[in-house]
């Protein structure tokens, strides 16, 4: 699921499991970066057909409940976040989603 409209490229989406996530894992998002190339035939992961996709993204950073501090941390893949020169905008995306978060996970603790 894709929690933002792309900026810039960037997105923050759910993070891809194969299969079930493991157990008690704290709540975790890609920050992904979509590039467009020649047409690709793919299998569609969610209908199992083929297809053709001029587009696709790959994850750049993770953001990462830390209930004990209680918040975000923001963890790069390698260099990428860096070789990928996000903008202010992209910035200002990504904290605006945690503040977010931020507060809907804290009055999730309260109770």
């Amino acid at each position: 699921m894709y929690h933002t409209d792309r900026v810039d490229g960037f997105q923050i989406a759910d993070v891809t499991y194969i299969g079930l996530p493991p157990k008690d894992t704290p709540p975790r998002y890609e920050v992904i970066l979509w590039y467009e190339h020649d047409p690709w035939e793919v299998i569609d992961g969610y209908t199992g057909k083929k297809k053709t996709t001029t587009e696709s993204c790959y994850v750049v950073a993770f953001i990462e409940w830390n209930p004990k501090e209680p918040a975000f941390e923001f963890r790069s893949v390698g260099l990428r976040w860096l070789e990928s020169a996000p903008t202010n905008r992209v910035i200002k995306m990504i904290l605006d989603f945690c503040e977010k978060k931020e507060k809907e996970l804290i009055e999730e603790m309260d109770y």
